[in-house]
């Protein structure tokens, strides 16, 4: 008999994928959005899916976090949305819980269900990719057991988490503070959110007539935002 155990596990490096940066050195400001969601994979839910419902619902929550997303163009940029196939791999970012076998040397060691989305933003006049990036999630809300309007509910909060992702890392002119959530009010939050800031050294350190303290040196601070407190970790000599 195989020996189960529970993970809590966690991630904070990003989200999985790779993100392609534009090489024109004068990107258009964001101006108006359109967002598009495939239909690719709609139907592996067993259930009936509208595609342009979640697209709409998508968009407007994610104009909550103040991107120009719009239902009418003209648009100078593009927003893309394609879900992949549920596949066994590695827990997603954020905080997972999840059984498995227990052997560490096991195929399915810290492995999961899990739904990947890729999203896009394109440049809408020459359809220059500016970002790409691909999300995974927990596909265990997704089940062919849960209820059609759980299961859609959750593909709005999945597909607007990686696409907020791409917006808050695109290559693009930002407004200062614009991801501080605290300067507006969405009623709308992601699945999963991880934030990296930089924390300033203490004023007066690295001077020359006197070396800064290792106490003075920058650090990071690294927050996951779950649906519900926020984990932070703070990074420096104390590694916490």
């Amino acid at each position: 008999m195989k020996n189960c155990f529970y993970v809590l596990a966690f991630a904070v490096a990003g989200f999985a994928g790779s993100a392609l940066a534009a090489e024109q050195e004068a990107v258009k400001p964001l101006q108006a959005i359109a967002f598009e969601l495939a239909d690719d994979n709609l139907r592996q839910f067993g259930v009936a899916l509208d595609a342009a419902n979640l697209a709409e619902r998508v968009r407007n929550n994610l104009a909550e976090w103040q991107f120009p997303l719009s239902a009418n163009g003209p648009f100078s940029h593009r927003l893309q949305a394609r879900l992949g196939k549920v596949a066994r791999r590695e827990t997603p970012v954020g905080f997972s819980f999840s059984s498995g076998n227990s052997d560490p040397r096991a195929v399915d060691f810290q492995k999961a269900d899990v739904l990947p989305v890729t999203c896009s933003l394109r440049d809408a006049e020459n359809q220059a990719v500016l970002i790409e990036r691909e999300s995974t999630f927990s596909a265990h809300a997704l089940d062919k057991d849960v209820l059609p309007a759980r299961i859609v509910d959750k593909l709005v909060d999945q597909i607007g988490t990686a696409c907020l992702d791409v917006l808050e890392h695109a290559p693009l002119p930002k407004q200062p503070g614009r991801v501080r959530t605290e300067l507006f009010k969405p009623k709308w939050m992601p699945d999963v959110r991880v934030e990296v800031r930089e924390i300033p050294a203490a004023a007066g350190a690295g001077s020359s007539a006197q070396p800064a303290a290792i106490g003075d040196e920058p650090k990071k601070e690294v927050i996951i935002h779950n649906q519900g407190n926020p984990v932070i970790f703070q990074f420096g000599h104390e590694r916490k």
